[in-house]
């Protein structure tokens, strides 16, 4: 299982939302299950290290299965990890912001978040994460709505911000953190990524 360009990027697009609310100009990684690029972004402001970091922090992640800074606890002195950043020099992270991303309970992907402390960098990674779950789990109950090729014929391009006006005209007003969660269950249920 795999991660798609229109769900990394609605994915990045929650990251750099949390980094925005924290006022911390960052840098922001989607890597597919392999840890091949799919998304980046760096905003105005961040600091020019933060795009390889980031960049290394996701692949990290996709690589070797599992966070970052939990990596860093297993390549201490005498652990299990311990110099396991020498066997990909300057790709292995071995501090917070980097998560792997789950599907149907295996990796598909990755998030590397750099700008900010290796807290904030967290604190960024860490709801992204937990919205691909709640997208999943949506995409449950979406996906016996939604129409044969349905997404081929809507398209996905800012699908998140028609889904937002249709919700606002119907008088239900909706933030556009959740519409981004629809918006990602719909991706998954049209496009077989989830099993429902």
């Amino acid at each position: 299982m795999t991660m798609s360009y229109p769900l990394a990027r609605l994915l990045g697009s929650l990251a750099e939302s949390e980094a925005t609310a924290l006022a911390v100009p960052m840098a922001v990684a989607i890597v597919d299950g392999e840890g091949g690029l799919l998304f980046f972004a760096r905003m105005d402001g961040a600091l020019p290290a933060a795009t390889e970091i980031a960049v290394s922090k996701a692949f990290t992640a996709a690589a070797l299965r599992m966070s970052t800074d939990e990596v860093g606890k297993l390549a201490q002195p005498g652990g299990p990890l311990y110099g396991i950043q020498y066997t990909h020099p300057g790709k292995i992270v071995l501090f917070g912001g980097g998560c792997p991303l789950s599907l149907n309970g295996k990796v598909c992907g990755a998030i590397g978040i750099s700008g900010g402390s290796v807290q904030e960098d967290v604190q960024v990674a860490q709801p992204v994460v937990e919205a691909l779950v709640e997208m999943e789990k949506w995409s449950c109950f979406v996906k016996g709505l939604l129409p044969a090729g349905y997404l081929e014929r809507l398209g996905n391009d800012g699908l998140e911000i028609r889904l937002y006006g249709v919700l606002e005209q119907m008088g239900q007003p909706v933030s556009s953190w959740s519409c981004s969660i629809l918006a990602g269950a719909i991706f998954l249920a049209a496009s077989d990524e989830s099993q429902p």
